[in-house]
């Protein structure tokens, strides 16, 4: 049994290791799959936290700030960048509370409920990506992007991206602005070399230069030197109204402007007024009142290229710190552009000077010449005038003298001869007359006898003057009055010459048969005289030169009319010596002439007075003959033997005792023992002249004759001569040729009380 079982027994055992052994093996591959699966697993998660490792590496190398989020708003993931961007507590961002870190993150901004409410949006609307620019309180700027994680096509939450751009941001901003200053002063380069015009040019310089430095305003100071010492004046400014330094005048060289204006250094300060040189001069000790606020400030001299300091450029800021050294170098490159380009300017300014004195000088050149050559026409017309207008009467008083010599003549021819030769002697003695008035015009030498006189006397003095000429011709003469026409002041003389000019025009210019009407008006302020005829009229091309020296409608050799063609020019002068005016008006040939001579009135004080000038006496007055000087002792001197013979005669007609002597040494040896009642003397005169004379008789007592009356008769016609002559000591100054009625009537009013012949032998 035992063996049996023992056989029994290694049967199975034999299959039994085999069974054994596949039941071993069995059981031993689930263990080393297990084994196998357990080393791919620790593989696998020794991988993933490589990359978990090499994620977390990339996200902390990364410059910028990640925080990941789900969408439930947890934090899932972050960068130690993010913590120190936002500088977040630990235990925050352990809770993992996305809304948490969003409120401390928002405490760096200025609007904290804004940046927080921007999150929200972002979350609630769900944009695939944002972008935004954060600007924190504390000037950093932020760049944020936003973007969602999709993991198998859905939704798994937000990265979150901060970027620190606050530097690069300076870094571009200081690049822009260098590139616009670089632009500024490029162009301000090509503007300055464009400009040539100073003021255009100053003005340019002084806007760049307030716009490069950053200055509220700036103003470019010219260097100046007045009463009050060295001063500088106001020429450019930009960024102010010039009304805002204008009222306040040049400032001084203080102790702030002075070393700028002197050229000894840039001034620059972050706030002048705590400067210790500032507010340190009278008046102000300071800012004016009313003076635009300043505190940073800069000053940079402008020195030209010899070394002159001709001002400086000044910038001003009501802030404080504005200027640093880089302002500093930018302005003292433009004030440097700015000197060379006022050298050119100045330089131009000198070349158009100089071309427009040129083209002044050849321009004055060509007018002169113009002038010369038109003056030379006009000089040789007129002596071409003045000869024929003199040799025409000279014809006619030599003719009519060698009738008279030849014995050959009836009464009728001698009462011919003595009204042509008188006449045509007149015409003469009114050229010659009308050549020295001229000249005293052009001189300036005229003097006038200014009194208060009635012109209505004036006027018809002239009229009855002239009426002996207009009668020849049958020209009526009609006055025009006002019946109250007042008083006005001037040289009733010149004002007569005035008026007779005007008649004696008007006679010439009319024909026989004609009519002169003379009006004289008064208005509030002035007189009218009008002297209108109905004579041959005057071309409106020749109306505005009726008035100039030498001019004739008809200047031809063969003109109808004499004279010179200065009697308007005359009249013109002399009304306008008095303060008024003169106007010719016609309506064309044939249709006659207005004259109008506007005068000033006297004021009415006094009007009721008689006037006191004497009116000039002119041909056609009495006959001197009727004036009679019975028992008047007159001596008369003069060196010509013609005049002395003919000034005695005129007294003798008249009845006068007349005594003559050749010189003035025998008249004043003569006045004490012939005790004249009239002294009448010439005064250019040999040995001993006629202001000689009257100073001497002048010397002599009373009662041997030193108070004698005494006229002056002589050649020397001017104003001054005649000033000369009533300073010497004659009452009276009479031009020659004489009058023989005007030195009667003179006469007569010197010893009017006399003329009865009882005199006591003294004047």
């Amino acid at each position: 049994m035992k063996a049996g079982n023992r056989g029994e027994d290694r049967i199975p055992s034999s299959d039994g290791l085999r069974v054994a052994s596949k039941i071993g093996s069995v059981r031993n591959q689930p263990e080393e799959e297990l084994l196998q699966a357990k080393e791919e697993l620790e593989a696998r998660s020794e991988e993933l936290a490589h990359s978990l490792a090499m994620v977390r590496a990339t996200l902390e190398a990364t410059t910028d700030a990640i925080l990941a989020t789900n969408s439930a708003r947890k934090v899932t993931g972050f960068n130690q960048n993010f913590v120190r961007l936002w500088n977040l507590p630990e235990d925050v961002l352990a809770s993992s509370d996305h809304r948490a870190i969003t409120r401390l993150v928002a405490a760096n901004f200025a609007d904290p409920a804004s940046f927080l409410a921007r999150v929200d949006e972002i979350y609630e609307t769900q944009p695939e990506e944002t972008f935004d620019v954060l600007t924190l309180s504390d000037g950093r700027v932020i760049e944020r992007l936003s973007r969602i994680q999709f993991l198998d096509g859905c939704n798994v939450g937000r990265v979150w991206s901060f970027r620190d751009v606050t530097e690069s941001r300076r870094v571009e901003e200081a690049l822009r602005e260098e590139t616009r200053l670089l632009e500024l002063l490029n162009r301000t380069g090509t503007a300055i070399s464009s400009k040539l015009e100073l003021p255009a040019l100053m003005q340019a310089i002084t806007d760049t230069a307030t716009e490069l430095s950053g200055a509220r305003f700036g103003a470019f100071f010219y260097n100046l030197t007045d009463n009050g010492g060295d001063s500088y004046q106001l020429y450019a400014l930009s960024g102010a109204p010039r009304e805002a330094f204008e009222e306040f005048g040049h400032p001084r060289a203080t102790p702030i402007f002075g070393p700028t204006f002197r050229g000894e250094a840039i001034v620059r300060s972050d706030d002048v007024q705590a400067d210790p040189r500032y507010g340190r001069m009278a008046p102000h000790y300071g800012l004016p009142p009313g003076h635009l606020p300043v505190h940073s400030y800069l000053a940079v001299p402008v020195i030209l290229r010899d070394g002159t300091v001709i001002g400086a450029l000044l910038f001003g800021h009501p802030e404080r710190g504005v200027f640093n050294e880089r302002s500093e170098r930018l302005i003292s490159a433009v004030a440097s552009q700015a000197a060379v380009a006022i050298d050119n300017a100045r330089l131009y300014e000198d070349v158009k000077r100089a071309s427009r004195e040129r083209e002044l000088l050849l321009e004055a050149e060509r007018a002169a010449r113009s002038e010369a050559e038109r003056i030379n026409l006009l000089k040789d017309e007129f002596l071409a005038t003045l000869s024929h207008e003199l040799r025409t009467p000279l014809t006619a008083i030599l003719g009519w003298s060698h009738v008279l010599a030849s014995g050959r003549y009836g009464p009728a021819d001698l009462e011919r001869a003595i009204e042509v030769i008188g006449r045509n002697a007149r015409v003469q003695t009114r050229l010659i007359e009308d050549l020295l008035d001229m000249s005293r015009i052009i001189s300036g030498k005229v003097r006038l006898d200014v009194q208060r006189f009635d012109p209505a006397t004036v006027v018809g003095v002239a009229i009855d003057s002239v009426r002996p000429s207009a009668e020849a011709k049958n020209i009526r003469i009609r006055k025009m009055f006002d019946a109250d026409v007042g008083l006005i002041s001037g040289d009733s003389n010149r004002i007569q010459q005035i008026v007779w000019n005007l008649l004696s025009n008007a006679v010439k210019f009319t024909p026989a048969e004609g009519s002169i009407e003379v009006v004289l008006r008064r208005g509030e302020t002035h007189i009218e005289i009008v002297v209108r005829d109905t004579g041959q009229g005057i071309e409106a091309e020749f109306l505005p030169m009726v008035f100039d020296r030498f001019r004739q409608a008809d200047s031809s050799s063969t003109r109808r009319y004499g004279g010179l063609g200065l009697g308007l020019a005359i009249v013109k002068q002399l009304v306008e010596l008095h303060g008024g005016s003169v106007r010719a008006d016609s309506a064309g040939p044939g249709k006659g002439s207005t004259f109008t001579v506007t005068l000033p009135r006297a004021s009415m004080v006094g009007e009721q007075d008689a006037a006191r000038g004497q009116a000039r006496v002119g041909p056609g007055q009495a006959s001197y003959e009727k004036m009679p000087l019975h028992g008047l002792r007159i001596l008369v001197v003069d060196d010509e033997s013609d005049t002395r013979e003919l000034i005695q005669r005129v007294f003798e007609h008249c009845d006068a005792d007349v005594h003559v002597a050749a010189g003035a040494k025998a008249a004043l040896e003569s006045i004490p023992v012939l005790r004249p009642h009239v002294l009448v003397s010439d005064i250019g005169m040999p040995e001993m002249d006629g202001y000689q004379l009257i100073r001497a008789v002048r010397r002599l007592p009373a009662e041997q004759g030193g108070r004698t009356p005494a006229v002056a008769v002589t050649a020397f016609a001017r104003s001054e001569d005649r000033t000369r002559a009533l300073l010497a000591g004659y009452q009276v100054h009479i031009a020659k040729p004489i009058e023989p009625a005007e030195l009667v009537a003179t006469v007569a009013s010197l010893t009017g009380r006399m003329s009865d012949g009882k005199s006591d032998g003294r004047a």
